[in-house]
């Protein structure tokens, strides 16, 4: 058996809903990070997209509620939130983008593609590590021995930034004045994580626009 088990390097983007997201990945990952150019892509498993931007855009295009993606070492997994409406649930006004990469935290070149990847619809990007996730030949999966920071938009709606900061944070402008006296953000701004009402898990103040009304969430518009 060739499993192991290794500490994987988890980028998330988080930002408004907008249709530049392909064009801002391929860009950013030719370069910066060529690993990350997508090799296979598809909404479900096994992936069979194959092609070039113009392939990837039209299964972007179509994908619901999320394209899945794979690139070359030590890129393992990468995921897009779709621009399909097929999907049979309506999601909130956030999307996220992800990254699995096997490197350390200070990666110069993982850092240069977070950044780049980044457009005007984006307010937080983070990076995180997911140690001891599991690796048999090229396939990558988990759940991991001690996760990355906590998913913080659930069905499309913002709950607010970490309890706690991650490996290292990219803002965009909704959140420059948000940082704390302690060398993080001010606690109005945080997800109330460990509240065990899901609607008492947001954040006090957030940008406006990120998360659905409670008409919107009740009507499911």
């Amino acid at each position: 058996m060739s499993e192991v088990k290794i500490d994987v390097l988890v980028v998330r983007w988080y930002e408004r809903r907008n249709a530049t997201i392909v064009r801002r990945w391929l860009d950013a990952a030719r370069e910066h990070l060529p690993e990350a150019v997508p090799v296979r892509f598809g909404d479900s498993e096994p992936l069979r997209g194959r092609g070039g931007d113009a392939e990837v855009q039209a299964a972007w295009a179509s994908a619901a509620p999320l394209l899945f993606l794979t690139g070359k070492k030590p890129v393992f997994h990468m995921s897009m939130a779709g621009g399909g409406s097929g999907w049979p649930v309506k999601h909130g006004p956030t999307s996220v983008q992800s990254l699995n990469v096997v490197a350390e935290p200070d990666d110069p070149r993982v850092r240069a593609f977070a950044r780049a990847v980044m457009g005007e619809d984006t307010f937080y990007v983070s990076a995180s590590v997911a140690g001891g996730m599991s690796l048999d030949r090229n396939t990558l999966w988990g759940p991991a021995e001690r996760p990355e920071e906590p998913y913080l938009a659930p069905m499309g709606d913002w709950l607010g930034l970490p309890p706690t900061p991650p490996a290292w944070w990219l803002f965009g402008p909704q959140y420059a004045r948000a940082a704390g006296g302690d060398g993080w953000v001010d606690a109005k701004y945080q997800a109330r994580l460990d509240e065990v009402d899901p609607a008492r898990r947001y954040a006090r103040k957030m940008p406006r626009g990120l998360r659905r009304s409670a008409w919107q969430l009740i009507t499911g518009r």
